[in-house]
């Protein structure tokens, strides 16, 4: 059973990495619009810049800091303007996995006592989610295209938090 562990962490990060970038080839592929920004917007946030940070010599999550919650408020902010536009469900759940990483990284910077492994499946563990979010509401879309045809990729009418007109 450990050896099954061994195995499990020494390769899920690049599996993951390979995961959403295949993802985001095939949401440029056969997505729409909320499946293209989503995909992008998650390997831009969340898997480039760790390639990046070791291009540039960095080697611990310490040292860039700053960048990951940055990163992370970036993602925050993308993925919470695709899920009140888009005229799908899944994004909502992508944005709201997104938030509780930020909101771990809020917990991390103002209570010093927070266990760093505590830390670090709350900020890292939400991507899997997301990714798999990701992934089951690509699906659907090739799913209900194939069956229906197209569909409205964003909703016609403003949304709520958009426009708080009566």
């Amino acid at each position: 059973m450990s050896d099954w562990l061994e195995l499990f962490n020494a390769y899920r990060a690049p599996a993951q990495h390979i995961a959403s970038l295949l993802l985001a080839v095939a949401g440029w592929r056969w997505g729409g619009g909320p499946e293209r920004w989503m995909t992008a917007a998650f390997v831009v946030t969340m898997i480039m810049p760790l390639y990046l940070i070791r291009l540039a010599g960095g080697d611990t999550l310490a040292e860039y800091q700053w960048a990951y919650v940055t990163l992370d408020l970036i993602g925050a902010a993308i993925f919470t303007a695709v899920a009140v536009n888009a005229n799908r469900n899944y994004p909502l759940w992508v944005a709201g996995f997104q938030l509780v990483a930020v909101g771990a990284h809020m917990v991390g910077a103002l209570v010093p006592a927070v266990s760093p492994l505590a830390l670090a499946i709350l900020i890292i563990g939400p991507s899997y989610c997301q990714l798999l979010v990701l992934f089951a509401g690509f699906v659907r879309h090739v799913r209900r295209e194939r069956q229906f045809g197209p569909y409205r990729a964003w909703r016609t009418s403003p949304s709520p938090i958009g426009g708080l007109t009566a």
